[in-house]
């Protein structure tokens, strides 16, 4: 009797375990995995969010018969400009609900998801000096006296510590009025004191050669609390753009999807 008992405990306490990791760890994973979304990035970018997984969508035709006509949430410097009906041809149109075409700028980001999706508004601050731009142009081997041809931070808490943290662009591609020996893109993080490197581009000064990078949008694209960035790169005379979806994971960034 006592040996049935102890089995019953037993069989109780399995049970109940296994309940409390399915609610825990189970129900939640059950549920991330059924996030999908679709991100338009400009007329440059399709990434697609299906099964945990990120996805690069080229732009052809055959890949953008399932994207058409969908609704979108379409905005424009982190501001909701409208939910529209888009469609691709040589590029995105936007349409309302009476199918009236409406006008949208090249540089929108939008998307339509089974979610909500979290977009940061921020403002562009330029600086004179920075103690951490210095030690970044010191390792790797820049003068800390290099003029700039962009040159600003955002400052927001991005990863809800209740502390803000300062996301630096830098870069000195394209100079018109002086010439320097080496050309250098780099964005990067600062956060308790740290530096963190998302983007970074060192090469030689071949007149217009070089990329220079730009924050197109901060956003929670797979409703994890923490903000990902879109930290896009254009070169002198080329059309397309090179977007990057950018994560901040084990105590550094890397890029979950990039156009290539």
């Amino acid at each position: 009797m006592i040996k049935k008992r102890t089995y019953i405990i037993l069989i109780v306490s399995l049970f109940t375990f296994f309940i409390v990791m399915y609610f825990l760890f189970g129900a939640t994973n059950l549920k991330e995995r059924k996030y999908e979304g679709v991100f338009l990035v400009g007329n440059h970018s399709v990434f697609a969010y299906q099964k945990q997984t990120w996805l690069n969508i080229k732009l052809s035709e055959s890949d953008f018969k399932e994207f058409n006509w969908h609704e979108y949430e379409v905005y424009q410097n982190q501001e909701k400009l409208g939910d529209y009906s888009l469609w691709y041809d040589d590029k995105w149109y936007a349409f309302d609900q009476k199918r009236n075409a409406i006008k949208i700028p090249d540089d929108f980001i939008a998307f339509y998801t089974n979610y909500d999706v979290d977009v940061l508004k921020y403002q562009e601050d330029n600086f004179d000096s920075s103690v951490y731009v210095d030690r970044v142009l010191e390792e790797n081997q820049l003068l800390v006296t290099s003029q700039f041809t962009s040159k600003y931070k955002v400052s927001f808490d991005f990863d809800q510590d209740q502390k803000e943290e300062d996301l630096y662009v830098i870069s000195n591609v394209f100079p018109m009025d002086f010439k320097p020996e080496k050309l250098f893109s780099i964005v990067f993080m600062v956060k308790d004191n740290k530096i963190y490197y998302l983007y970074k581009d060192v090469r030689d000064n071949l007149d217009y050669n070089g990329c220079k990078p730009f924050i197109h949008s901060i956003l929670d694209v797979d409703k994890d609390g923490n903000y990902e960035f879109i930290v896009s790169c254009a070169s002198y005379s080329v059309s397309e753009q090179v977007d990057m979806l950018y994560k901040f994971e084990e105590d550094q960034f890397r890029i979950l999807v990039s156009n290539p």
